[in-house]
């Protein structure tokens, strides 16, 4: 008996093609994948600092900086422009997560993992630590916070070249900042006024992309994401992620050979579900050095 052939893909069924839909870039997952393209990378710094001309000579996504005593620190993003000025750009969506502590820790991180053994200090470049925050961490309701050190008695800046940026999505004005931050929460590529970021959206939206693993990186998301969010019941692919991230942390834990690793790795993801970072647990589930970062985060290392 002759056969069918067999077609190379399942076909996707509309609750999946409207879980691709909604992808926004305010999810870090999505942003990480975006920033993949070094021109929405460009296109972000240029419209937060007003540098049109601001080019990106080379990034890293989730670079792991590791300190003299072993604690780390995982940047979503890493990059330098043409002039040798060093950026981190951060996505958080809880308060927690972008405190100002952690901007300062980041920034120490990255100063020294730049810095060479034996250099002098004057070799330090500018740099910026920009966090993108879902919410107002400042509640003062503006859209941009600018924070510099001061000499305190004459009001002078402080000439360190450490520039730390929150921007606050949760409000957005009719200006180029403003813009992008509504973009940043727009699913439908065709409303989204930036050309690049657009572009680069409308492509990963694409189904056969993703299931037919063109992008490697954004098939492993959206394969996360159609367990996690099943169907059109978010609820319940929710609970369900952070059952199985609960349980395979524990699991990883345990395998790692960790003392005490059930009890610790629990306690992880309870607060991490406290803390409603869905994100943080699947990823957790998914890298050691991420669970390392998180327990370390929360000082259960």
């Amino acid at each position: 008996m002759k056969r069918s052939p067999q077609k190379s893909g399942s076909p996707l069924r509309d609750d999946v093609r409207k879980l691709l839909s909604k992808f926004i870039l305010m999810d870090d997952d999505f942003m990480r994948v975006v920033l993949k393209d070094i021109r929405c990378t460009e296109y972000i710094l240029q419209t937060i600092l007003k540098k049109p001309r601001l080019r990106v000579k080379e990034q890293v996504l989730q670079e792991d900086l590791k300190n003299l005593q072993g604690r780390s620190v995982i940047l979503d993003c890493f990059c330098t422009d043409e002039s040798g000025t060093i950026y981190n750009i951060e996505l958080q969506n809880k308060r927690y997560g972008a405190s100002p502590l952690r901007a300062r820790y980041h920034a120490g991180m990255i100063d020294m993992h730049i810095l060479k053994a034996g250099e002098n200090f004057t070799r330090l470049p500018e740099s910026y630590v920009i966090f993108i925050c879902g919410k107002d961490i400042f509640k003062k309701d503006k859209q941009i916070y600018h924070i510099h050190r001061v000499i305190e008695e004459t009001g002078d800046p402080f000439p360190d070249k450490a520039q730390i940026i929150y921007i606050n999505t949760e409000k957005s004005s009719d200006d180029e900042l403003g813009r992008m931050i509504k973009d940043f929460y727009t699913e439908d590529p065709k409303e989204i006024r930036s050309a690049v970021l657009a572009r680069i959206i409308a492509e990963l939206k694409i189904p056969s992309k993703a299931e037919k693993g063109e992008d490697a990186e954004m098939t492993t998301y959206y394969d996360r994401l159609k367990r996690q969010w099943k169907k059109e019941g978010k609820a319940e692919g929710k609970a369900e992620g952070i059952a199985e991230g609960i349980a395979e942390g524990i699991k990883q834990g345990i395998n790692e050979g960790a003392a005490n690793a059930e009890g610790m790795m629990a306690k992880l993801m309870g607060l991490l579900v406290k803390e409603g970072r869905i994100d943080d647990i699947a990823k957790a589930s998914e890298s050691s050095a991420y669970r390392k970062a998180l327990l370390e985060e929360f000082n259960l290392a």
